[in-house]
């Protein structure tokens, strides 16, 4: 198995590098965002980093990149979300007169934040109104949990945010004995068939003040960040984000966003 990955050097991408080493993995920190020339893809090609990074890899050595659908925290049944939340556009979000939560759904283009209103999305004149995006009501998010999930399973999990300052999940305010409840509340909608998942993605759950366990959102794998999640199992889930177009299944196709310029 071949692994690539930036040429930025973050904590994730550092444990990821050191754990597929130690398996006898071959790993290639590129000095650019241009793929190797050469690569074997029947030997298994996985690509790690920003997306951007990711989706160049992609794109240059026909791999499939599996990810949920923008839309999919919006289609989650409240019982999960405990909040509002809606699938739209820049240009409808921006007409919005109320508070409100806005985050992109797809690119970091503009900061996932509070807003007064929709006219105060910090977001470039030049992006194109139909850009997707996600709008909920203004919550206070006490605690969140990474899950990286591979075909329904809980692989790796850790805390990361306590009243959204990071947590140093090896420390002795990790847990205030959250952890099991955490996990059960997500392993209640890992169960869910009605609830469509891919077979590799990562979800963020926490705890929102006065309405309990909450899904925040899915991401796609190869971009997520470990906290302190467990290299080695990130990698198996990263196994089934990141596949050869001409291996995809008709299954796992649908989970493979078509992006048009």
């Amino acid at each position: 198995m071949l692994l690539l990955l930036p040429p930025r050097l973050t904590p994730s991408t550092v444990l990821l590098q050191e754990a597929a080493e130690k398996q006898g993995w071959q790993v290639e920190r590129l000095a650019n965002w241009r793929a190797p020339a050469g690569v074997n893809l029947d030997a298994g090609v996985l690509a790690y980093g920003e997306p951007l990074f990711v989706a160049a890899m992609a794109d240059a050595l026909g791999l499939a990149l599996i990810e949920p659908a923008f839309d999919w925290l919006a289609k989650l049944p409240f019982r999960y979300t405990k909040r509002q939340i809606s699938f739209t556009t820049l240009g409808q979000a921006r007409k919005i007169k109320r508070t409100i939560f806005a985050k992109p759904a797809d690119d970091k283009c503009f900061p996932a934040a509070a807003y007064s209103c929709g006219a105060d999305i910090k977001a470039s004149s030049l992006l194109p109104s139909s850009i997707p995006v996600l709008i909920s009501e203004v919550v206070d998010w006490e605690v969140e949990y990474r899950f990286f999930i591979r075909d329904r399973q809980i692989a790796a999990s850790s805390v990361y945010l306590r009243h959204g300052h990071l947590v140093d999940c090896n420390g002795p305010d990790s847990d205030h004995g959250e952890q099991k409840q955490v996990t059960t509340f997500v392993e209640s909608l890992l169960c869910d068939l009605e609830v469509d998942l891919p077979p590799a993605v990562v979800i963020d759950a926490g705890k929102i003040r006065e309405r309990g366990w909450a899904i925040l959102e899915a991401n796609p794998v190869f971009g997520a960040g470990l906290y302190c999640c467990d290299p080695n199992a990130v990698l198996k889930v990263l196994a089934k984000s990141v596949v050869a177009t001409k291996s995809l299944s008709p299954l796992d196709s649908k989970y493979v966003i078509e992006r048009h310029e």
